[in-house]
C-alpha cells in the first residue's frame, strides 16, 4: 500500500474526488460547527503532527501520539472537535491535489478514527441515570465510506450525555426491529452521497408508518454540501451540520411534557 498515485487509485475517481473535495471543503459536515474552543487560533503545528503521524509508514502508535498532544497542552475535547476534523480536511485537500493517493487517505483516516476510541471512554463513562439520558440511533448507509464524521459526531453526543447506537448499512427490517426493541429519542442519518437520499426517504417513510410517536429524525453529513432541498427529498424533520443542534431540539422536545405536567 505504498503506491500513492497508481492507476488503482483512480478507480471511481469522479465519485471519490467529488466526495473527498466536499470533505475538504466541509471539514466533516457531520461534525458541523466547531466547539467554543475553536474560537481560539488553530495551532498548525498540532494539525501537522496529526497528519504526519497518520500518514507515516509502519506501525501507528496512537497512545504515544495522544501523550505527545497532551504534553502540548491539547485537550481531548480539542482533539475531537478541532484537530481531527482539521487533519481530515488536510488529507482531503492533499488527495484532491494529487499529493497522496486514495489508499493512504483511507489508512490515515482510519487511524484518526481510531484515536476516538481512546478519547471516548471518559465521556461515555459519564454518570447519567438511564431515565435521564437521551437514546440516539445513528444510521449510516451501506454505500457510505465516510465513517470518520459519524464517529466524531458520536463522541460529541456522548459527551453531551446521550447514549448512541450506530447501525452501519442496516436493512429496513433491522431498523424496524431495533426501534421496537428500545425507545429512542432521536434518529439521525449520516449521508455523504446524493444517490442515498432516495433510500433514506423510504426508510423515513417506513419508520413513520410503523411507529406511534416517532422521535425527531435528523440528517447530516457531507451530502449537505452536494445538493439542496434535502429535507423535502427525504422527509426528515431537521437537516443540520451540527449534531448539537439536533441534540438540543430533541432534548427540549423530550423534556417539554414534564414541564407541562408540573404546571
Amino acid at each position: 500500500m505504498t503506491t500513492d498515485n497508481s492507476n488503482d487509485d483512480r478507480v471511481s475517481a469522479d465519485d471519490g474526488r467529488t466526495d473527498m473535495s466536499a470533505l475538504a471543503t466541509a471539514v466533516l459536515s457531520a461534525l458541523g460547527d466547531k466547539s467554543e474552543d475553536a474560537n481560539s487560533t488553530i495551532r498548525t503545528s498540532v494539525v501537522r503532527k496529526l497528519v504526519g503521524s497518520a500518514l507515516r509508514d509502519g506501525t501507528f502508535n496512537a497512545e504515544m501520539l495522544l501523550n505527545d498532544l497532551k504534553d502540548r497542552r491539547v485537550s481531548p475535547e480539542q482533539i475531537v472537535d478541532i484537530y481531527i476534523p482539521e487533519a481530515a480536511r488536510e488529507l482531503g485537500l492533499m488527495w484532491v491535489d494529487d499529493a497522496i493517493g486514495f489508499a493512504k487517505v483511507t489508512i490515515a483516516t482510519a487511524r484518526l478514527q481510531g484515536l476516538l476510541t481512546l478519547l471516548a471512554p471518559p465521556w461515555s463513562a459519564r454518570a447519567i441515570e438511564p431515565a435521564e439520558g437521551m437514546n440516539t440511533l445513528l444510521i449510516l448507509q451501506s454505500s457510505d465510506s465516510h465513517t470518520l464524521g459519524p464517529h466524531v459526531a458520536t463522541a460529541q453526543l456522548r459527551r453531551l450525555g446521550a447514549s448512541v447506537r450506530l447501525l452501519f448499512g442496516p436493512d429496513p427490517d433491522t431498523i424496524a426491529r431495533v426501534l421496537k426493541e428500545e425507545t429512542y429519542h432521536l434518529i439521525m442519518f449520516s449521508c455523504s452521497r446524493t444517490d442515498a437520499l432516495a433510500t433514506i426517504a423510504k426508510l423515513v417513510k417506513r419508520v413513520r408508518g410503523e411507529m406511534n410517536g416517532t422521535p425527531p429524525i435528523a440528517l447530516g453529513g457531507i451530502v449537505l454540501n452536494l445538493t439542496d432541498r434535502i429535507k423535502e427529498k427525504t422527509g426528515v424533520d431537521l437537516v443540520t451540520s451540527d449534531v448539537r443542534v439536533a441534540f438540543r431540539l430533541c432534548d427540549n422536545k423530550r423534556l417539554k411534557p414534564r414541564s407541562v405536567a408540573r404546571v
